[in-house]
């Protein structure tokens, strides 16, 4: 009773001045929680540094203050997370609807009012006065969605995530914040393949029976177990996901999306009771994503987590070939109240690679705060590793526009801009600019897997994307940190011309400048998903020759009748990149015959229609400490989804490499996801070595 007389008293005063905060200002906390003491030690601490002064934190406010901050939760009147900044006189409040409302006004005010900008986990620009009046404050925020998370690599940090007003917490995130006791104020996140709860049993075709009793019942006391160590007695999310490939089980009487959902269904009801703090979503993806045609509501504790992948990402949902999926998205809100939109913000076919998506993916957002169903969004990016392309300015431009969509996108990139890259800010933002128009100009289509030889990043576009930079490089100063942010703009650039293996002017140059940029970064781990920096080093340093056509291709024209990715363009799960005088461009992609993984894949993306016959160049060495056992395994390959084949050992794999056809796509038909291979997994073969894999269309 005395704690709210006493905000009543705050409430009713009243000054002949208007608020100003000074080095002298008090931050008054209404409780000692841990959340509110936290918000409440922030606020000081920046007040302080930016005014050199010395700002105490209290529990009352003294009657002598002449400036004061009150930070105290009220639930009333503001949806979950929102916040008001209120002035009277000589006092501020900021008030949340929950503790971690009062947080995100806390940092609110810092960004908005007093011009402190949270640019990254390690930079920050804070200005500097020693008093400033704001007037009067009156300021009413609510986010536009319940969930918000982005999911790159430099937005692991939990505080730094905070002060963009994010909350989500997906996976590693989760269990790495729970195990170092971190407080985030964040949802916590859980996701469950149905590898995780079934094992090997009920397996069909690379997916599971979800349709039959016992494989549901299995999974749910799978996921009790899961669910009873984990901390659900706060709000979670669990998201209940298929195997991450584009294979079925052809069910009696189902289509295959019907049976996964009376899958989720069955564990969303099943748990619910037990774990009312659960919000479990159903995973609406890849062949999943269709509504099945009989679909009732959903049970209230289950909504829907809905991705895209297929897209084109130089486009809003709303356009082109993308509006089936916008179809697809308010079909599933005729049986939900409940979907977080899982969304894809950089290429995963090469994280650098510049990547004009933006705005397109500003319009989505936009557009999806208009469904009332839409309660979130998930934007992934390069989770595996820092320095994708642009990656802290699509961090802070995205958690702006996931708490306010209605803003100027174009207006945020300048504000970034201005305070990451210094007097190298203007280039920036041409650089931005001229991509975007080099994309629209080539018609090209932005993938989740776009491959390097797109012809929106022509050599000549690249050298005009690198004279832009270069132009802006010379106005920063060298060894400030606005110098190290603009030299990360580079390794995508660079990249994609070494990669490609042509000459061009200042190679030399370009590729030292590469180098030392991966070596001065060790944090950078990958160039694309799967595929680590270390590969990449080895694929620039190792000495290459140019690759002839395949004898199967001869005579045709590359790029119209056949197509060749080396071993730098595959996905490499556990593959090592090694000089090989026998392979086509002198190097190739190894791995041990002991293991059963399929460490060479390649996405099928972008083939132009027509019938396309599939192969791969490879090569096996043989363990002469083994006795030779024709009836083994000498290699397993094939197309994802629904072909699986393979090689024995009594074929002629004695010397060098030779062709192996894997198999035959008709892209007017067919949707063929990736083509995989795999070392056997036994003691005869030692090693599986693949120079490339190729598609050559038919006559």
């Amino acid at each position: 009773m005395i704690k709210y007389l006493l905000f009543f008293s705050i409430l009713i005063h009243t000054s002949a001045f208007a608020f100003e905060v000074s080095g002298k200002s008090i931050v008054v906390k209404s409780d000692d929680t841990k959340i509110l003491t936290r918000a409440a030690e922030d606020l000081a601490y920046y007040l302080g540094t930016i005014t050199s002064g010395s700002v105490n934190v209290l529990d009352k406010v003294p009657a002598d203050a002449k400036s004061v901050i009150v930070l105290h939760e009220d639930a009333r009147g503001l949806k979950e997370d929102g916040f008001k900044l209120r002035s009277e006189g000589n006092r501020l409040h900021i008030t949340g609807q929950n503790e971690r409302g009062v947080l995100y006004g806390v940092f609110y005010f810092l960004d908005r009012y007093l011009g402190v900008k949270f640019l990254a986990a390690e930079y920050e620009y804070l200005p500097h006065f020693s008093r400033k009046e704001l007037g009067e404050i009156s300021d009413v925020q609510e986010p536009a969605f319940w969930y918000r998370e982005i999911f790159f690599h430099e937005g692991d940090d939990p505080v730094f995530s905070l002060k963009n007003l994010l909350n989500g917490r997906l996976g590693h995130r989760t269990l790495k914040d729970e195990a170092e006791e971190i407080y985030t104020g964040g949802i916590n996140t859980y996701s469950f393949t149905s590898s995780e709860l079934l094992g090997d049993a009920f397996r069909c075709n690379g997916q599971y029976q979800y349709a039959n009793p016992r494989a549901q019942h299995k999974a749910a006391k799978a996921l009790d177990a899961k669910l009873s160590e984990l901390d659900t007695d706060k709000e979670c999310v669990v998201i209940l996901e298929h195997e991450d490939r584009g294979s079925v089980c052809r069910e009696s009487g189902k289509t295959a999306s019907e049976a996964f959902l009376s899958y989720t269904t069955y564990l969303a009801k099943r748990l619910g009771k037990k774990y009312p703090h659960v919000r479990f979503y159903h995973q609406a993806y890849l062949w999943s994503r269709e509504v099945p045609p009989h679909a009732q509501k959903l049970p209230p504790n289950l909504g829907v987590h809905f991705a895209p992948i297929e897209a084109d990402f130089s486009k809003p949902l709303t356009e082109g070939e993308n509006r089936e999926m916008w179809r697809q998205i308010k079909g599933w809100g005729k049986l939900t109240k409940d979907m977080i939109v899982w969304h894809y913000t950089v290429n995963f076919g090469g994280y650098l690679f510049p990547y004009p998506n933006i705005p397109a993916l500003a319009e989505d957002i936009r557009n999806l705060r208009q469904l009332p169903f839409v309660k979130g969004l998930f934007l992934q990016g390069s989770y595996e590793t820092t320095g994708g392309d642009l990656a802290p300015l699509r961090l802070w431009v995205f958690a702006k526009l996931l708490w306010n969509p209605e803003q100027d996108v174009d207006q945020l990139i300048s504000e970034f801009c201005r305070y990451y890259y210094g007097k190298g800010a203007e280039s920036v933002v041409a650089y931005i600019r001229k991509r975007r128009a080099l994309l629209k100009r080539s018609g090209g289509a932005l993938r989740l897997k776009t491959p390097i030889d797109t012809t929106y990043l022509s050599d000549a576009n690249l050298a005009e994307l690198n004279a832009i930079l270069e132009q802006g490089l010379r106005r920063v100063p060298k060894g400030t940190p606005f110098y190290e942010h603009y030299l990360a703009l580079f390794p995508g650039i660079d990249y994609i011309r070494l990669i490609r293996g042509r000459a061009f002017r200042g190679r030399a140059r370009v590729k030292k400048r590469f180098l030392d940029f991966l070596a001065a970064h060790p944090d950078l781990t990958h160039i694309a998903e799967g595929v680590s920096a270390e590969n990449m080093v080895k694929v620039l340093t190792l000495k290459h020759k140019k690759a002839l056509p395949p004898k199967v291709a001869a005579g045709l024209k590359e790029g119209r009748d056949w197509f060749s990715y080396q071993e730098y363009q595959l996905e490499l799960c556990c593959a090592d990149i090694v000089e090989d005088h026998e392979a086509s461009d002198g190097v190739s992609a190894v791995m041990p015959g002991s293991s059963k993984e399929w460490g060479f894949s390649l996405k099928v993306m972008n083939l132009p229609k027509g019938v396309w016959d599939v192969y791969a160049d490879v090569k096996i060495e043989m363990d002469k400490k083994n006795l030779f056992d024709g009836a083994r395994w000498a290699l397993r390959y094939g197309i994802e989804p629904g072909v699986a084949k393979g090689i024995k050992l009594r074929a002629n794999f004695s010397k060098g490499y030779r062709p192996v056809k894997i198999g035959t796509i008709d892209t007017a038909t067919d949707a063929p996801d990736f083509v995989w291979l795999s070392p056997p997994g036994n003691s005869v073969v030692s090693k599986v070595y693949v120079d490339r894999i190729y598609f050559v269309k038919r006559r």
